[in-house]
């Protein structure tokens, strides 16, 4: 169980939030993949902010675990390199390193573990 500004939420709520979390980190990955990016007609920027916003606010609706700042941090790198100077394969790594991250939030509080 894991306590939120409005009450507490169970431990299989913030595992699958996390889970559709991590779907939509994965996304970015299809939609700037030169191999598979036509076949899809999303704008990769708004889409980085729209997981950028779902980012923030299970942040502050949850007390703001440590391990959100990694992922937000990878997020923003990978964002970056899109916009700037795209090199896929760092991308890539940073999208996967991101997924992976989100799973390294706890479920439950410190207090509680």
């Amino acid at each position: 169980m894991i306590n939120h500004k409005y009450g507490s939420f169970e431990s299989n709520q913030i595992h699958s939030t996390k889970e559709k979390l991590r779907k939509k980190i994965y996304f970015l990955l299809l939609i700037a993949d030169p191999s598979t990016a036509e076949n899809y007609n999303v704008d990769v920027t708004a889409a980085f902010k729209n997981v950028q916003h779902v980012l923030d606010g299970y942040n502050s609706l949850v007390g703001y675990p440590r391990e959100v700042v990694t992922v937000a941090s990878l997020l923003e790198k990978a964002l970056i390199n899109y916009q700037e100077n795209f090199d896929f394969q760092l991308y890539r790594k940073l999208i996967l390193d991101a997924g992976r991250e989100v799973m390294n939030i706890k479920e439950v509080n410190d207090a509680d573990s």
